[in-house]
């Protein structure tokens, strides 16, 4: 399994923390825009290429005052219809929803291509040419137990071998949980959390005959 760091100019591990090691996998990150408060922090996501998650007026803000390049942010849509179509002017190309209205919100202020994560309540067939589904994403509860995030990988790969039956396959998941304090404290933790999802992967790729996805672990909130 790859677990990859979603950036725009390469991989960089984040601030003063070497990118842990388990079983050959890179972690991942990916930094919720409601971190971006701390300047330090931000300046460097703007420096590295880092990819930040933003969802709602606030976040998109804070992009925005910190000079955050759109090709870096993933936004998540919620039920604030202009903070989305905000999202889609300021030239977000990628976006996680979970329902069919999210997704139509989109689709409805473009026409240039946009990318998805489909979370995991979302409807799994999609047709439109202006989104081309990318990945599927899950938010992890009980974000300290690393079983936890393997369970959350299980699933997502269940969907994914649905979308793969019907012709649709993806090679991307997408797992947040935990404060952004949990990914730039203790490696142990990372390293757990990889180990975790690299064993759910293999089992769940066997069983179901897929490629392994690439795999982007992430803190969830600030």
């Amino acid at each position: 399994m790859t677990v990859v760091l979603e950036t725009t100019e390469g991989e960089p591990p984040l601030p003063e923390r070497p990118a842990p090691q388990a079983a050959g996998v890179n972690a991942g990150r990916r930094v919720p825009a409601a971190a971006l408060t701390d300047r330090a922090l931000a300046d460097w996501v703007r420096t590295h290429g880092v990819s930040v998650t933003a969802r709602g007026e606030h976040d998109l803000d804070l992009v925005r005052f910190h000079h955050i390049r759109a090709v870096q942010v993933v936004y998540r849509c919620g039920p604030d219809r202009a903070a989305t179509s905000r999202a889609v002017g300021l030239g977000v190309s990628r976006f996680i929803g979970d329902t069919a209205e999210q997704m139509a919100r989109v689709g409805d202020c473009v026409h240039t291509k946009k990318y998805l994560y489909l979370d995991d309540q979302a409807p799994l067939m999609l047709g439109d040419r202006w989104l081309k589904v990318i990945g599927l994403h899950t938010d992890v509860k009980d974000a300290g137990n690393p079983a936890a995030w393997a369970s959350a990988a299980r699933l997502l790969m269940s969907r994914s071998a649905v979308l793969a039956a019907c012709g649709s396959p993806v090679n991307r998941i997408d797992l947040s949980g935990g404060p952004i304090q949990e990914w730039l404290g203790d490696a142990t933790y990372v390293g757990a959390v990889v180990a975790a999802v690299d064993e759910a992967l293999g089992d769940e790729c066997g069983r179901w005959n897929l490629q392994r996805p690439a795999v982007t672990v992430a803190a969830l909130t600030a």
